[in-house]
């Protein structure tokens, strides 16, 4: 299995175009940049991907992206990017975007994957005063 996972991150990688550093995609974004929202409805759910991140060796982190409402496009449809305590625990939450467009989504998920980056340059005491909000 060790065997296709750097492809899979490579493809991943190759395929939306974003540079995950160490993080382990829980599955490819299968999100096309050249078609409208409305032609791959089908892949706007809550969980379009989940990126995991491990810092300093003890401190876990997800990078979480998902569509919301799922599988429904309306004036009040968002794409959220959140980083939280994880994976999947009820800690607290880093970082919180939403936006409207696969590019601006895009660029939020770049800017959560560079927070991460930042984390492993800083202290656990100072990542911790990081938090935003505890998960809900």
């Amino acid at each position: 299995m060790n065997n296709l996972t750097p492809t899979f991150i490579t493809t991943y990688m190759k395929y939306f175009r974003l540079e995950i550093y160490d993080g382990k995609p829980l599955k490819p974004i299968n999100l096309e940049d050249d078609l409208s929202l409305e032609e791959q409805w089908f892949h706007l759910t809550e969980d379009i991907t989940c990126i995991d991140y491990v810092v300093h060796d003890v401190l876990f982190f997800s990078v979480d992206v998902g569509y919301y409402p799922s599988v429904q496009i309306t004036p009040n449809s968002y794409f959220k990017v959140i980083i939280m305590e994880g994976p999947y625990t009820d800690g607290g939450i880093f970082f919180d975007k939403r936006s409207k467009t696969l590019e601006q989504m895009k660029l939020d998920l770049t800017e959560a994957i560079a927070l991460i980056q930042a984390f492993k340059q800083m202290a656990i005491h100072e990542i911790l005063k990081k938090k935003i909000r505890d998960f809900n």
